[in-house]
């Protein structure tokens, strides 16, 4: 058993302070992380899994970088930016230690609840952005990432998985939960709140709140460059954010059935 876990399956799977959490993440990591020393530049992205992640952290790269494409054809979005919790491979770097290593400013993400952030980034230090999905939406695009995530169990059937979620007996605990943690503390002007949907219907008008957020000022532009960039017909097809199809996630992630950049539709419609 992990060091610091509540309890642990056979396949890896343990619970932390009541939150469910897969093999990959380290227990280690989410003890450091609440004690991280936040910088004043540092930005988090954070969301409950299948929330926008991926989209977000593309638009926050090009926004420091000005919106240069050519910055981010080269490197996947999960070089450029540490998943805090994680460790891709067990002899490996925790994902934490690697962004104590990233030069200023530095860029991470996480799924974890807002009580378990790091204390400072509470506190005001840093900027916090938060994305938030329609549950059903999420519900139905977990199913299904359930199903490629190699270090994720598959479940038994849709009606088995949506009780579970609806439980909040799936990795990242509830959802409920984990949204109304953070829109708690919303008027915090170090957080941003922004919805999943909002970013479908104005990316550009999203784009340009984000960069203002973290302090970028860029003409309308480099602002259009962003959005076509990252739309999600791009982004679905780009192997640097569409983790299934680069060759090195190959081993994490079966695309056999399905991609890890899927519809970003509705639940209606997926």
């Amino acid at each position: 058993m992990s060091s610091g876990a509540d309890q642990q399956s056979s396949d890896g799977y343990f619970t932390h302070k009541g939150i469910l959490f897969n093999s990959k993440v380290n227990v280690e990591s989410l003890k450091n992380i609440e004690n991280l020393a936040v910088k004043e530049d540092d930005v988090f992205v954070a969301t409950y899994p299948r929330s926008g992640t991926t989209w977000t952290e593309e638009i926050l790269c090009l926004i420091y970088n000005g919106g240069d494409v050519e910055k981010v054809k080269t490197t996947p979005i999960y070089t450029r930016i540490p998943y805090l919790e994680y460790q891709y491979f067990p002899e490996g770097q925790t994902e934490y230690d690697r962004f104590l290593e990233l030069p200023s400013p530095r860029l991470g993400k996480t799924h974890l609840p807002y009580n378990m952030l790091p204390r400072q980034l509470q506190e005001g230090r840093g900027k916090l952005i938060c994305v938030a999905r329609n549950p059903k939406d999420v519900a139905v695009s977990y199913f299904y990432f359930h199903g490629i995530n190699r270090s994720f169990r598959t479940p038994d059937s849709w009606d088995s998985f949506l009780s579970d979620f609806m439980a909040g007996n799936v990795v990242g605990g509830s959802i409920f939960n984990h949204v109304l943690g953070y829109w708690a503390h919303r008027s915090n002007p170090s957080l941003l709140f922004i919805k999943y949907e909002d970013m479908q219907k104005d990316l550009h008008g999203t784009v340009r709140k984000l960069a203002d957020f973290v302090g970028r000022k860029l003409p309308s532009t480099t602002i259009d460059k962003i959005a076509e960039h990252c739309s999600f017909r791009s982004m679905s097809k780009n192997p640097m954010t569409n983790y299934s199809k680069h060759p090195e996630q190959r081993c994490r992630f079966d695309t056999t059935n399905s991609e890890f950049i899927r519809k970003g539709m509705r639940y209606q419609n997926i």
